[in-house]
């Protein structure tokens, strides 16, 4: 695969992998979609599952998510003071930092729920497909 494809393919898989498993930047909800998963052929019994699989963290993590914002808004709001209270800052920093935490425990383990539906030819496929440090020599 030449360099300037799998570039792209990384990014791509990144940007679907954030979406599928409900973390990354604006836009992005706490679970649902498939991701890099779609380039996979999923049998039906496979993909209800996975399904499944995604909506309950999507499912679980919905008020982890809305909380996050939320602390995130407080340390913004922190940030603009015009003396800001260092100990304050990092107690509240912390907050943020354990939510993120939690919610990529979560999402770490649907990944792995998900991927021990996988047989071994999808899961070689989908290391292909994700990040380039995680790809396999050709």
């Amino acid at each position: 695969m030449s360099k300037a494809l799998r570039l792209t393919a990384v990014a791509l898989g990144l940007a679907a992998a954030g979406v599928a498993m409900g973390q990354g930047g604006p836009g992005y909800g706490p679970g649902g979609g498939y991701g890099p998963l779609a380039a996979l052929d999923l049998k039906d019994e496979q993909r209800d599952k996975i399904l499944a699989i995604q909506e309950e963290n999507r499912s679980k993590n919905w008020g982890t998510m809305g909380q996050l914002r939320a602390e995130q808004a407080k340390l913004r709001r922190m940030a603009i003071g015009e003396k800001i209270d260092p100990k304050a800052f990092a107690e509240q920093q912390a907050k943020v930092d354990a939510l993120r935490r939690q919610m990529t425990q979560s999402r770490l383990e649907a990944h792995n729920q998900v991927v021990a539906i996988l047989t071994p030819e999808q899961r070689k496929q989908m290391r292909q497909l994700g990040p380039w440090w995680a790809q396999e020599e050709d």
